[in-house]
């Protein structure tokens, strides 16, 4: 007879889908508070260039490019952790969207373009490389 009741298998199993939700969810509350932010930043509500200083505006497109690149981290972690948990894989058509999604943050500023579209080059190629 097993030493392992089988209830007792089974609450692991539940406690570790409850711990996969908790971390889609909390994921996901960070890729919305990036993405609100990445709007302030991106729509020019708020601009750190107003003196025009050009340390300033670099700093300013530098914040708006990591801006985009963690939106897209944690957005891409979520979705991929949410996706695990149901036993379907993300696949790269959903990879592009929020890869499209991303990009159309940047479109106003020419250099955050650029800078955002290298990050997500380098950040896809490494989701690539790590993958199993």
């Amino acid at each position: 007879m097993s030493k392992i009741k089988k209830s007792e298998i089974k609450n692991k199993k539940k406690s570790k889908e409850n711990i996969g939700y908790k971390t889609v969810i909390k994921t996901a509350i960070l890729s919305g508070i990036f993405f609100v932010a990445s709007l302030f930043f991106n729509g020019q509500i708020i601009s750190l260039g107003y003196f025009n200083n050009s340390i300033l505006n670099i700093v300013e497109i530098l914040v708006r490019t990591v801006i985009i690149l963690f939106f897209f981290l944690f957005l891409t972690i979520s979705y991929a952790n949410y996706r695990d948990l149901v036993g379907k894989p993300i696949n790269w058509k959903n990879l592009m969207l929020l890869f499209i999604l991303s990009i159309i943050q940047s479109i106003l500023n020419i250099y955050v373009f650029f800078l955002t579209l290298l990050g997500l080059i380098f950040i896809l190629l490494y989701l690539y490389l790590i993958q199993e």
